[in-house]
């Protein structure tokens, strides 16, 4: 690991010792100094909440520039839906992620600005700074059950940085175990530490599925969960289901998201509140996320400021974000989902693209995320709720042939949102093999299971799944369908008509930074470099 990252402080993770930045400076003077931060297990937490704080950040933390579209977690997940077919960069605006749409960035290794440099640091300074805690937790002075919520807490951030870091930069777990992975690290690293190689695809699973299973067993023993943007117990769970589903461990998939529906509380939303904006830590279903109130937010380095494109001042508001029109025609009319989208009523929008060159009214524009209050860009960030893990169940389930539970999970979840499904899926005959690629013009024939992997791209439409789901299924994806819209009337013109279809491809892998191999004398850029 060429960055060195290895002091912490209260409210604050200080990253040191390698970068082109210099963060030793942005101590602020009312924060504990970074020799107190291992006093006792309080300023432990504090240390916890200084990396969640970091989950949402202003400027330039990861990378060198481009601070607009490297503001953590969120951002990744705009990124990870436009390098699938369900999401649509409509429009050039300022171009940002732009390039992650037309497939532009996974060679972009050589500075320090854009995503295969600012993921690999991000991910691997949440790293350093755990091994921190997780070296002294045992040590401070407070009470067991507190010490088990912080070690609960640094073990599942470490697997879950890992389970990241081995989807962008290795194949899809399956028929890959033995391929290069990358570096591990389980013990603080200071400026004399000599970076380590790539272990193998199988080597990070097994990292990250002790990690998690240690966390698991800390949380039984732990004090409850003080702020959704901890960690907990059941975010576990959900964390070791969403690994269950790379590996293909059913079993273990359903298993765990079963045991993560099990948090006191957790509820799914209502019809009313899916369409409140997907904007609030306060919503029943969340179980996992960032409050940020006005005070924090980050204005144009965020999540909303490239989503809701009814702010005039929004990069959204001329860079819009649409369903495919393929997904929208999949949802059904009487679907209170349908209404995350905008009908198509602009016929004539492609012939006058100067007249749509701005505002959300466009055909299919999303409408899902929207900030709080018009006039503020705050807004809260979900990194997991109920439904996903209802729809690993329900997959899970299915995949093993248990279908009459995996129906009931779907009934479970979809019951209120559409109707009409019910009757859909009774009339579907069982299936657990994928019989339609991500794209079909015929929806007649499909199973079950295509069924669930459907009402999977829309349900979780924009939180970050889709291109490792395409993946792991190993489906590929078709853009370029009758009918589409992956077409822009403006800039980025038919760019975004292409498709990538096999399910081997390296177009879905980032090659590793240049200033990895500079610094890391175990790597040799010949031999361990992505193609």
């Amino acid at each position: 690991m060429k960055k060195y990252i290895y002091i912490l402080i209260v409210g604050l993770v200080i990253l040191t010792g390698s970068c082109s930045k210099d963060y030793l400076d942005t101590n602020p003077t009312d924060q504990t100094t970074p020799g107190q931060v291992f006093l006792n297990v309080e300023n432990a937490f504090a240390a916890l909440n200084g990396i969640y704080r970091n989950f949402y950040t202003d400027g330039d933390l990861w990378s060198t520039s481009y601070g607009a579209e490297n503001f953590g977690p969120s951002a990744i997940n705009i990124v990870t839906d436009l390098m699938g077919e369900d999401m649509v960069q409509r429009d050039a605006g300022n171009y940002w992620f732009v390039y992650d749409y037309l497939y532009w960035m996974r060679t972009s290794i050589a500075g320090t600005s854009d995503h295969p440099y600012a993921y690999w640091y991000m991910y691997y300074s949440i790293i350093d700074n755990v091994n921190n805690i997780l070296s002294r937790i045992d040590d401070l002075p407070g009470s067991a059950t507190d010490r088990n919520n912080v070690k609960g807490q640094a073990l599942a951030l470490r697997a879950y940085s890992y389970m990241y870091l081995i989807q962008f930069y290795a194949r899809t777990y399956k028929g890959h175990e033995q391929e290069k992975g990358v570096p591990i690290y389980t013990e603080p690293t200071d400026k004399n530490s000599v970076g380590k190689g790539r272990g193998t695809v199988q080597d990070v699973f097994d990292q990250i599925n002790e990690d998690l299973d240690n966390a698991i067993t800390a949380f039984q023993s732990a004090s409850e969960q003080r702020h959704k943007s901890h960690i907990d117990k059941y975010v576990a769970y959900g964390l070791k289901s969403r690994v269950a589903m790379l590996m293909e461990d059913w079993a273990t998939a359903a298993d765990a998201a079963s045991k993560a529906l099990e948090k006191s509380g957790l509820k799914l939303m209502s019809n009313a509140e899916l369409l409140t904006g997907f904007n609030t830590v306060a919503n029943p279903e969340w179980m996992w996320g960032s409050e940020v109130n006005d005070a924090q937010s980050t204005s144009w380095n965020s999540f909303f400021n490239h989503m809701d494109s009814r702010i005039s001042s929004s990069y959204a508001n001329s860079s819009r974000k649409v369903i495919s029109k393929f997904l929208y025609d999949q949802i059904g009319d009487n679907d209170v989902r349908k209404q995350w989208f905008k009908a198509p009523v602009n016929t004539d929008e492609y012939e006058n693209p100067d007249l749509y060159a701005e505002g959300p009214d466009v055909n299919y524009n999303q409408m899902k995320f929207k900030v709080k209050g018009e006039g503020s860009w705050a807004g809260d960030y979900l990194y997991m709720r109920a439904a996903e893990m209802y729809l690993n169940q329900a997959e899970a389930e299915c995949r093993q042939g248990h279908y009459t539970e995996a129906r009931t999970l779907m009934l479970t979840l979809l019951g209120d949102r559409d109707p009409d499904l019910a009757a859909i899926m009774d009339a579907l005959p069982n299936g657990n093999v994928i019989t339609v690629n991500s794209y079909a013009d015929d929806m007649s024939s499909i199973n079950l299971l295509d069924f669930i992997l459907l009402e999977r791209r829309i349900e979780l439409w924009g939180e970050g799944f889709r291109i490792f789901d395409i993946r792991r299924q190993k489906t590929g994806f078709i853009r370029d369908y009758p009918g589409t819209n992956h077409y822009s009337p403006g800039d980025l013109g038919d760019y975004g008509l292409f498709d990538v279809a096999d399910p081997e491809s390296w177009e879905w892998v980032y090659m590793l930074p240049q200033s990895e191999f500079d610094g890391n004398p175990s790597l040799d850029a010949d031999a361990d470099q992505n193609p």
